[in-house]
């Protein structure tokens, strides 16, 4: 819309043109209509155009902030080199496992230096620390003794045990049957204390653990047997005797330590490569016993000195040979690696008490219901045939309350 001026002799016009039209108007007019109007016009068509200007630079501004992150994720995160490319394929074929240092030429000088890390480590001076007591190894032996003890009694089975091993064994010509008389295991505990960790002397790269040990019981093994005289004819006499061996006290000073079993080690009874426990007693231990023996039938010898210090000898030899330096026993070790074949759950006695529930539940309805399959497949034969049932009965009670015979008491 154009609008003209004119001022001519007439009074102010003004000409409004809009497209092809024109319009002449008063300034009058002009100013009280068609001015407003032009006016409210162009204020909306600013208003429009300033809004859809806002609205675009909105959106752009928008994704230009989601480019900028998606151009940061990509160059800077996720960003891979090539050698950490080729690192991240062979990590795929061979894992990264750390390793201990293997500067060291020298296998004792490896095994020197765990020796060490391990005692800074674990802030263990063997030089300087004090002897330490085993008051809770007392408490896990105790309990370990005590189940040995009640598996033991429970329906005599040590002596079910020993009576299988001394059948077993070969005797000499001069010596009859072996029959036990007399078992007892004892009551009381062993008391280890004075623990010390020192570097064996013999070997710089093994550690061991010294510990007194001092057990006051009384463990007893009562036998009976017959010497046999065989000269000059088999069987000339039998003299019988009564042997019962107590062990009263033991103390002694143990060796604990724990060694590799492999290619190079010394232990060769022990196949395949480990760990194993060896231990050993000095040899200023005490081991003291109480023998007591009766020998003969009519005329009998009781508690012959000679006897128990024979018998005293020789077992103390038998256990110097086998555990008292310089000699030693090696247990081989289980491999203590988690396998889900030793997963055990421990139940609770609630959850004990549900299982056993459920299974008497079960159980009393199998129980009911073979009864009543029972019942039902009786009762025709009970009608038709009454007096056979009864007589089958009967029957079947008598041997059960009649009185048994001689030779079944014998046998």
């Amino acid at each position: 819309m154009d609008v003209k001026v004119q001022d001519n002799d007439n009074p102010t016009t003004v000409v409004i043109q809009e497209g092809a039209q024109a319009t002449l108007i008063t300034l009058d007019e002009y100013l009280n209509k068609a001015l407003p109007l032009h006016l409210q016009k162009q204020l909306l068509q600013t208003q429009s155009s300033s809004s859809w200007s806002f609205t675009q630079g909105l959106l752009v501004g928008q994704l230009s902030v989601i480019v900028v992150i998606i151009f940061f994720l990509k160059f800077f995160v996720f960003s891979e080199t090539k050698a950490n490319s080729d690192s991240l394929k062979d990590s795929k074929k061979n894992p990264i496992v750390k390793k201990i240092d293997a500067s060291s030429t020298n296998d004792l000088e490896q095994r020197m230096e765990a020796i060490n890390s391990i005692l800074e480590k674990t802030y263990y001076n063997v030089e300087t620390h004090s002897p330490e007591s085993l008051d809770w190894f007392n408490v896990l032996i105790a309990q370990t003794i005590s189940q040995f003890r009640t598996e033991a009694l429970s329906s005599d089975n040590i002596v079910h045990s020993l009576n299988d091993a001394l059948t077993k064994a070969p005797l000499p010509d001069f010596l009859d049957k072996i029959k036990i008389t007399e078992i007892d295991i004892g009551d009381d505990y062993p008391i280890f204390s004075n623990c010390r960790i020192r570097k064996n002397p013999q070997n710089l790269s093994n550690l061991q653990a010294m510990i007194d040990v001092d057990l006051a019981d009384t463990l007893t093994l009562g036998i009976e047997t017959n010497l046999l005289l065989n000269s000059p004819k088999p069987l000339t006499a039998i003299l019988p005797v009564q042997l019962s061996v107590s062990i009263v006290r033991f103390s002694g000073c143990l060796t604990v330590s724990l060694i590799t079993v492999g290619e190079n080690s010394d232990v060769e009874s022990l196949e395949g490569k480990g760990t194993a426990l060896m231990f050993n007693f000095a040899p200023d231990f005490r081991l003291e016993f109480n023998v007591k023996s009766l020998i003969g039938s009519r005329s009998k010898l009781e508690n012959v000195p000679k006897i128990g210090s024979i018998i005293e000898t020789r077992l103390k030899s038998w256990f110097i040979e086998r555990c008292v330096e310089p000699r030693s026993q090696v247990v081989r070790l289980p491999s203590m690696w988690p396998r889900s074949k030793n997963v055990r759950q421990q139940t609770t006695p609630a959850a004990a008490t549900a299982t056993t529930a459920t299974a008497t539940t079960a159980a009393t309805t199998a129980a009911t219901t073979a009864a009543t399959v029972n019942t039902t497949a009786t009762v025709p034969q009970t009608t038709s045939q009454a007096t056979p049932v009864q007589s089958t009965t009967t029957s079947s009670i008598k041997p059960t309350t009649s009185t048994p015979t001689d030779s079944d008491i014998q046998d």
